[in-house]
């Protein structure tokens, strides 16, 4: 990826994370629209583990920032590769409170991406736009490196409110699916369930990773807000609002 060369640090590079989720995506319209500036370049985390309905609409948001908004639109990936895969393959499982899965499969390829453009100096060349709305000011968060400033247009900018983010997809004709990993132990029962009814192989997956898991560390401590998914049925526990202050909206 190759963009006009400038001076970082005179006018640092300006990049919207794009988490596939309400709020990003309307932070795209709103600048198809004109009410928030283009930045330079649109950039996704792809953990390898998003609900295939979600895959489907980063295509879409793919296709329609390149062409409508003729901003690039960068797809970055972990060097561990898949999400669900990793943590099966170390026989172990996503805890709510740990920022593995942010950090590494989200923060960390984006950086590298970022690195790839501006330099490896440690002075300020980054901005990193997040969809955080005026609801959820509370998961307003300082970037830990100097070089890359996390900036907040939809709290800052334009105060926007999720509902008002929802309002403007459905301008649009769009009813964006919830983004999420499909094993997110922050998620509720509602989603677990849908996901058992939906996509019975990935809930199987995720079954098979506590058992592993449990087999190779001990422990009872599952997936469904760190209760084993053999007792979803029994607690049915409601959809998270992913209070976890994770970054899990990169």
């Amino acid at each position: 990826m190759q963009l006009p060369q400038r001076d970082w640090i005179a006018e640092p590079l300006q990049v919207l994370s794009y988490g596939g989720g309400v709020q990003s995506t309307a932070m795209l319209l709103m600048i198809k629209e004109g009410r928030i500036p283009k930045p330079d370049i649109v950039v996704h985390s792809d953990t390898g583990s998003e609900l295939p309905e979600t895959e489907e609409f980063i295509e879409w948001a793919y296709k329609f920032t390149i062409r409508e908004l003729k901003i690039p639109f960068v797809i970055v990936k972990s060097t561990y590769g898949k999400l669900h895969e990793f943590y099966r393959s170390t026989s172990s499982i996503p805890v709510i409170g740990m920022r593995h899965c942010t950090a590494n499969f989200k923060i960390a390829p984006q950086r590298q991406f970022f690195r790839s453009i501006v330099g490896r100096r440690n002075k300020y060349m980054v901005d990193c736009w997040l969809g955080i709305t005026t609801d959820e000011s509370r998961r307003k968060i300082e970037s830990d490196v100097k070089w890359c400033r996390n900036k907040f247009p939809l709290l800052d900018d334009v105060p926007t409110s999720r509902q008002e983010c929802i309002e403007i997809n459905a301008k649009y004709g769009l009813n964006v699916p919830k983004s999420g990993c499909w094993l997110c132990p922050y998620q509720g029962g509602k989603k677990w369930m849908s996901l058992r009814e939906n996509h019975p192989e990935l809930f199987q997956f995720a079954m098979e990773m506590e058992e592993e898991k449990k087999a190779r560390w001990g422990g009872s401590i599952g997936l469904y807000q760190e209760r084993p998914l053999k007792d979803l049925d029994d607690f049915v526990l409601p959809d998270s609002t992913c209070d976890s202050d994770a970054g899990c909206f990169i």
